[in-house]
């Protein structure tokens, strides 16, 4: 940006701020937490404003805003209206951050919702108050994981998906080729939910100043009755949103569409050099990233997805690099892996770039799998302690459909010339020489993944080995395998990025984005058949080459 262009954006936010501290008293800001959040802000002009309504607050934006309201010192404090809670605990960690920051500038935080599941009150308890709408329930239930295995229901209508792995961990396959998990599918299981669940307790036990094992009982005979709640210290206040006022001592409740007017703007140096950010999240495949044009009815893991394609970030990783301002990247990843050569592809551009100017990676809710192979070229890796990653393995499967052609009455002819012609082919299973290519081929894949992971952490390809085969790990358990370098989130990777190419703290981060499609084009894939077309099309990506895949979608309730 040109100096004159520079000084007239300082200008123009400096006059902003001026208007908006007219409005003398802000009193709370109450903002509603959904669901869930999009990771970064959607991009959308006025015309797409107009046509398809105003974006979602993403992740990033929230923790902008709370950061907003801790600067501007007029607001006493934030309500956060909760609706329920299906994140990640690594996304519920990096809110958690975003509130224990709040409260050390001093605002007040209070969670409110008429019902708190254990995620959603792992989140509240980073609040100064937790309050209860009359009638409400703590959900606290504790962790809840379930893998519905398809093998037979596949047969049941004449399918069956044929596969070969690196090693019994590596189960991405297990759902649709066992009635049942395998020993190390179901210890993998269990050690991830016993790191988990026991971060949790942890974490409600220090932000509540309450024992570990109180907590433990509190989830044990959950749920509770907000009365019950209340006398149990588990609460702090039962009331309904009239009450607020009175409760708070003040007159008036600025929702945050409101409040976003009135809150003052932070100025950025935009002339001096900066750290880019690039989102790189959804399943790996080959080719143009992508978003699903709808919601997926049911939510089936990756399919559904969005996608992450070799081709956009490689452009924009060059673009980086022709660009002298942009002095270091950060790469926030938040991907369950996909394509192996589509890893591959993305790994190379990005260790092009860390050979003239620091990468860090930042781990989001789950970095696993293809997901940890683009991370290889880091110089150093950041992750949340609930992140899920490792997953260092391979896999290769392709769906069979000869049985339901014959239940369909239908009788598909091939011709081929070459032995293994119908290799890929759904009419019939691999044969053992076709296996024994696939494993020979995984297994050269899988050498390249363990010596791509050894000489980043520094370590031998034995060490590699050992935690890696699939296994799939918490951040916290990856640090302790030397997988990552440290627990923390994304403002740990944005400083950990200015410290190794030497910028000051006011150093800008800009987050790099992908030109988006015409106007056109987004209104056109708005429809179910889009939306089969992309389900079909992810479908495709999954099968019938290599796969650097975790074994299961993670959410927690």
């Amino acid at each position: 940006m040109s100096k004159p262009l520079q000084y007239l954006q300082q200008l123009s936010v400096n006059l902003l701020n001026v208007q908006r501290q007219r409005y003398k008293a802000i009193d709370y800001v109450m903002i509603n937490v959904p669901t869930s959040f999009p990771i970064v802000p959607e991009d959308r002009n006025l015309i797409q404003r107009q046509l398809l309504g105003e974006p979602a607050m993403s992740l990033l934006e929230f923790e902008h805003n709370l950061d907003r309201i801790g600067k501007d010192p007029r607001p006493l404090g934030v309500i956060l209206y909760m609706r329920g809670v299906a994140m990640s605990v690594a996304d519920l960690q990096t809110i958690r951050d975003a509130i224990l920051r709040l409260r050390d500038t001093g605002k007040r935080v209070l969670a409110y919702s008429a019902r708190f599941s254990t995620g959603g009150y792992y989140l509240a308890s980073a609040c100064d108050e937790i309050l209860m709408l009359p009638g409400g329930v703590l959900e606290t239930t504790g962790l809840f994981s379930q893998q519905v295995f398809l093998k037979g229901g596949l047969e049941a209508v004449g399918l069956k998906f044929d596969s070969v792995a690196i090693s019994p961990y590596k189960g991405a396959a297990d759902t649709l080729t066992r009635n049942e998990p395998s020993d190390e599918g179901r210890d993998q299981t269990n050690w991830l939910l016993d790191s988990t669940f026991n971060m949790i307790l942890d974490g409600i036990a220090a932000t509540r100043k309450m024992k570990a094992d109180s907590i433990k009982e509190m989830i044990d005979t959950a749920p509770h009755l907000s009365d019950d709640a209340l006398e149990k210290g588990y609460i702090d206040g039962i009331m309904n949103e009239e009450r607020l006022l009175e409760y708070l001592g003040i007159t008036k409740i600025t929702p945050w569409a409101e409040a976003d007017a009135q809150i003052l703007l932070p100025v950025y140096d935009m002339s001096q050099k900066y750290v880019g950010v690039i989102y790189a999240g959804g399943m790996i495949v080959d080719g143009e990233s992508a978003k699903p044009p709808a919601d997926v009815p049911v939510p089936v893991p990756f399919v559904g997805g969005e996608r992450l394609g070799d081709m956009t970030l490689n452009q924009q990783v060059r673009n980086l690099m022709k660009d002298p301002k942009c002095a270091a990247l950060v790469l926030y990843i938040d991907s369950g892996g996909g394509s192996a050569s589509a890893s591959e592809s993305m790994a190379s551009a990005l260790e092009e770039f860390a050979k003239t100017r620091p990468l860090v990676v930042y781990m989001g809710g789950v970095a696993a799998s293809g997901g940890y192979y683009i991370a290889t070229p880091a110089h150093w890796i950041i992750a949340q302690s609930g992140t899920i990653t490792g997953s260092i393995g391979v896999i290769m499967g392709k769906l069979v459909n000869s049985d339901l052609l014959k239940k369909l009455k239908l009788n598909p002819v091939s011709y081929l010339r070459g032995d293994n012609a119908g290799i890929i082919s759904s009419e019939d299973p691999f044969t053992e020489s076709q296996r024994d290519k696939i494993r020979e081929g995984i297994e050269h894949v899988y050498e390249q993944f363990l010596a791509r992971v050894a000489r980043s952490r520094g370590k031998t390809k034995e060490d590699i080995d050992a935690i890696g085969g699939g296994r799939v790990w918490t951040g916290e358990q990856a640090l302790e395998n030397g997988l990552i370098d440290e627990i923390g989130n994304l403002r740990s990777a944005i400083h950990k990025a200015r410290e190794m190419a030497n910028l000051p703290e006011s150093a800008p981060a800009r987050l790099i984005r992908e030109k988006g499609k015409p106007i056109g084009a987004q209104l056109a894939e708005k429809n179910p058949a889009a939306l089969a077309s992309y389900v079909v099309e992810n479908v495709e990506h999954l099968t019938t080459r290599a796969q650097f895949v975790m074994p299961f979608d993670w959410r927690n309730q």
